[in-house]
């Protein structure tokens, strides 16, 4: 009994200290305050596969106001975070974008997509060379500002406004997720 009980704080302190775990990829709980960035929490994880097979990437949500209701998220005014955890051995910088943009056509209109299209070019021209296991790609969302894009930790361009982001967020949260269960996951509905 006595030792159950000590794996369970253990496991508990390994949760709270690490963060979550998706895969290979750890995800810490919240993002430190770095300026102009607040502290964000992180709303959700999860891991997304090809061909129910290959594990691809695993996504991490961060927001200044947890929800677990997609419009809310998507509509509010707040920092907003997604972090792309490369799973793959190599994936070529540019494939993982053209793969981006084709969720992306899934969940706007072709007036969105055709208004979002400058805006679409400028982070495709972001994506070059290759991507390893275990690198990073995130999309920040400051209000008023635009979407920060940064690829392997250095920060290629900022997109301005907020319907990119917002539209780069129906990837996982939108009418057509890219899966029911990664949107569940993101939204902090389900677990892993």
């Amino acid at each position: 009994m006595k030792t159950t009980v000590i794996a369970l704080l253990c496991a508990l302190f390994s949760f709270n200290a690490f963060g979550v775990q998706v895969s290979s990829a750890q995800f810490p709980t919240t993002t430190p305050a770095m300026n102009p960035l607040p502290e964000m929490q992180l709303n959700g994880a999860a891991l997304r596969e090809m061909y129910l097979l290959v594990e691809s990437y695993a996504g991490a949500l961060y927001l200044e106001q947890t929800s677990q209701d997609a419009d809310t998220i998507i509509n509010s005014q707040q920092h907003k975070k997604m972090v792309f955890h490369v799973l793959m051995r190599k994936v070529s910088a540019r494939r993982l974008s053209n793969a981006l943009q084709e969720a992306l056509v899934l969940n706007i209109s072709k007036e969105q997509h055709s208004d979002l299209q400058p805006a679409i070019d400028t982070m495709l021209s972001f994506f070059h060379g290759n991507l390893y296991e275990g690198d990073q790609v995130e999309f920040i969302y400051t209000p008023q500002k635009g979407t920060q894009v940064v690829v392997g930790g250095e920060l290629q361009g900022v997109i301005k406004g907020k319907d990119y982001f917002d539209s780069m967020l129906k990837i996982w949260i939108g009418t057509n997720p890219i899966t029911r269960s990664f949107k569940e996951q993101i939204l902090g509905l389900a677990t892993l």
